[in-house]
């Protein structure tokens, strides 16, 4: 998910209850914690693009991650507060202190892959027993009726009526995962439907795009070619299917024998397509883009992907870079999103 619902989540977290036994310094405590395990996005700050994708949603992502590392902040931070300020009468007792501040941490950093894998992006969730990807392709990474509409909400409302933030943040919550499974569900549905119109053997996935569960990205995948397509629940018709060869020959196989190369089909979940375009001059630029991503228009065969050149002989020049697609962000473009989603 975006990084601002983990930071709205964990602050309404500290609204059920550990707020009124910890103090305001629950919320911020939570906030950083929820927050904590997207810090191995700077494998990629210092190695580049390729260490982001094998580090981002790894062992901080796994499920194992928060009962080892979550009762360590919970004591660390009972220990910094017990040096800071000595209770007051009244205050929860320092036994009762260390286990909220424990299961506040706990149930922190269990939230942000709960969170991710219901995006298509792909998260290590039984690190180290595996590197499996898993994926439930349900929400985009950025939809404001599944989380920051709802969230910010039972922040402001338990902010004005302290009496009622427990049971507001609780129902927004039960709001999340009764939305993420219904989004799973229209999924599976889309998926479906999607089997149908193709109407020939194929691996068919659907993948949410943004800011809404309606209308997804269809793609079915033959051993010859990815047809990407598009479909809408709610402005419903036949898909109109666009189709991309799935590029073959020694200099692709040249490619994808490198570390780099398997690594993107590992991070992609193998929805890759493979492309070689010779240049006239004895050399071919083969480029992988990963299928899950994309949008009518420039990125509609994919929005990021890697790619090399490869000599006559098929020797690669260099080494594989990582390379991106601008979205078409235009005024046209989000008015043709909305009127593929509504007919209107």
């Amino acid at each position: 998910m975006d990084s601002l619902t983990h930071v709205l989540f964990g602050a309404a977290l500290a609204q059920t209850g550990f707020r009124q036994r910890l103090g305001r310094r629950a919320i911020a405590a939570a906030i950083a914690i929820a927050s904590l395990p997207d810090l191995d996005v700077a494998a990629g700050w210092a190695n580049g693009r390729f260490a982001e994708w094998q580090h981002h949603r790894g062992f901080t992502h796994s499920l194992l991650f928060a009962p080892v590392a979550g009762p360590l902040i919970g004591w660390a931070i009972d220990r910094f507060e017990r040096r800071r300020a000595k209770p007051l009468p009244g205050e929860t007792s320092p036994e009762e202190r260390l286990k909220w501040w424990v299961w506040l941490s706990f149930l922190a950093l269990l939230s942000h892959p709960l969170l991710d894998v219901f995006t298509s992006y792909g998260t290590q969730l039984l690190w180290p027993l595996t590197s499996a990807r898993f994926a439930v392709d349900a929400v985009a990474i950025i939809d404001p009726v599944y989380s920051l509409i709802p969230l910010t909400f039972a922040l402001i409302y338990g902010a004005a009526r302290p009496e009622a933030a427990r049971r507001v943040a609780l129902k927004v919550f039960a709001f999340m995962a009764a939305y993420a499974a219904g989004a799973a569900v229209l999924n599976d549905q889309i998926e479906k439907i999607a089997t149908a119109d193709f109407g020939r053997p194929a691996d068919v996935r659907a993948y949410p795009l943004l800011f809404q569960p309606y209308f997804r990205r269809v793609v079915a995948i033959t051993p010859e070619a990815a047809h990407v397509g598009y479909y809408s629940l709610i402005n419903p018709r036949p898909i109109a299917w666009t189709e991309y060869p799935n590029g073959k020959g020694a200099a692709i196989d040249a490619v994808r024998r490198t570390r780099e190369a398997a690594l993107f089909e590992w991070f992609s979940m193998d929805k890759v397509l493979w492309r070689a375009t010779p240049d006239g001059e004895g050399r071919t630029r083969i480029e992988a883009t990963d299928l899950r991503y994309g949008m009518i228009g420039p990125t509609d065969f994919g929005q990021w992907g890697v790619r090399a050149i490869v000599d006559s002989g098929n020797a690669i020049i260099g080494a594989l870079q990582p390379f991106s697609v601008p979205r078409d962000t235009s005024g046209a473009a989000l008015r043709r999103y909305w009127a593929d989603i509504t007919g209107w």
